[in-house]
């Protein structure tokens, strides 16, 4: 009866369970770390990008979605469809090639209906969109209309200041005639009139010094007006409020103004002009936005599934391995059951590798220990020749090549014998003046030609 090894598990409390955790982390970190960082931040960013766009789009989808419900209705009725849509639209791609990766029928299902459910939430984007670009119309629409009328207004007041400065020049000459009369009727009576004239002089001063200070106080106003001066005076006229001419511009993001510069070649667009371009922006700006919701969160989940598919694969690789390593432990725990004779891809396969080694020195010994499970030199001499006899072909024939079948020549290298004895007896490939140890070669190597 053969005994039977007893494997457990090493625990935290045995020694080698930290020589083992340090060596597979060092290993980890040399081999596989790099891999797993770029793989890791790929999927964090491509996820985040995901993330931000439908809260954007669902925000966009709940203030739309109520707008468009009736006053019979509920608004929230609305938006909670809204926010349904969005979230089909988001997913009926994933939800399709996970159909068609598991191979459930029904795929074109989800295809059909998330391509309804994308028109809808893309027009939800384009009507939230095109609303504020209404609203930025309508501002300067009404500051256009409020720089023409105050353009109107004030003109019509600069009309009103102008008449009113020529009644000035009109009513101050008349006085100042009237004056110059009496102070030459004063002069021409003799010398006893000179006060008198002086008075009059004095006066006429007086009524000139008014005149000029009122048409210095209606020109500053009609500069005012015009917009040549930063604050205006008080007069008795009125004075329409000062209106921004550059409100107009600032109604319109400068990307649409330059958008619409661009595309209509010249300075100064119109309202319908930057309105076109900015419609334009909006439409790009949107399916871009669709897009990274709608499409690519389907790439990344392809992306998992073939990672995931990967592992399953490594895994079950891995797991049959270690399942035929303890069904042979458990057939033959010592290793002393050789191979069937019958076992003719074993022995092809073993042969192949024994003739094209990589030993310094192979001895008989040697390849036997290390490609046919330390079979004895002996044993191995009478496989070879039965294999022989039956004429085992080693590698079958192609176009270019014809077949290689087992010689007398191959069997000679494997047990090293004829041409291919060693000049010393050896063990395992070694000099015994050497050390078992030893992996110095003190001649030339002697080796077949590597068969392949």
């Amino acid at each position: 009866m053969t005994d039977q090894t007893e494997y457990r598990p090493l625990g935290w409390r045995d020694p080698e369970w930290y020589a083992y955790g340090v060596k597979d982390g060092v290993t980890w970190m040399t081999q596989k770390f790099a891999s797993w960082f770029a793989t890791a931040w790929l999927y964090l960013i491509l996820w985040a990008v995901v993330l931000i766009a439908f809260t954007v789009l669902l925000y966009i989808d709940g203030i739309f979605s109520r707008s468009l419900a009736p006053d019979s209705v509920e608004p929230l009725s609305f938006q909670a469809m809204g926010w349904a849509y969005r979230l089909f639209a988001a997913s009926f791609l994933m939800a399709s090639a996970r159909c068609a990766h598991k191979g459930i029928k029904g795929g074109w299902t989800f295809g059909m209906l998330g391509a309804f459910a994308s028109v809808i939430v893309c027009l939800h984007a384009f009507g939230f969109g095109f609303e504020a670009l209404s609203d930025r119309r309508g501002e300067a629409e009404a500051v256009e209309t409020a720089i023409t009328e105050a353009s109107e207004t004030n003109g019509a007041l600069i009309k009103a200041l102008k008449e009113r400065k020529a009644e000035i020049d009109t009513d101050t000459k008349a006085r100042v005639e009237s004056l110059d009369a009496e102070i030459k009727q004063y002069i021409t009576d003799g010398k006893d009139n000179d006060e008198l004239a002086d008075d009059s002089r004095d006066r006429r001063t007086k009524i000139q010094d008014e005149a000029e200070t009122e048409k210095r106080a209606l020109n500053d106003q009609i500069l005012c007006l015009q917009g040549f001066t930063a604050k205006c005076l008080e007069t008795e006229a009125p004075v329409v409020a000062d209106v921004d001419e550059d409100a107009e511009t600032e109604a319109w993001h400068p990307l649409f103004v330059g958008l619409a510069q661009l595309a209509n070649q010249t300075w100064q667009p119109t309202d319908n002009q930057i309105y076109i371009a900015a419609i334009v922006f909006i439409i790009f700006w949107v399916l871009l936005a669709e897009s990274l919701v709608i499409f690519l969160p389907e790439r990344i989940y392809s992306m998992h599934l073939r990672d995931a598919e990967l592992a399953r694969q490594s895994d079950a690789a891995k797991k049959g391995w270690e399942t035929r390593r303890q069904k042979a432990e458990r057939k033959d725990p010592n290793h002393t059951t050789p191979p069937q004779v019958e076992d003719t891809g074993y022995w092809q396969q073993r042969i192949m590798k024994a003739l094209n080694n990589k030993m310094k020195r192979p001895t008989a010994k040697g390849l036997a220990d290390s490609y046919f499970n330390g079979m004895s030199v002996e044993e191995l001499r009478g496989r070879l020749l039965l294999h022989l006899k039956r004429g085992l072909v080693l590698v079958p024939s192609t176009k270019s090549a014809p077949e290689v079948k087992l010689t007398h020549d191959h069997i000679d290298f494997i047990m090293r014998e004829g041409e291919y004895a060693p000049e010393e007896q050896m063990t395992n490939g070694h000099d015994k003046s050497k050390g078992d140890n030893s992996d110095e070669d003190d001649t030339g190597t002697d080796q077949l030609p590597a068969i392949s």
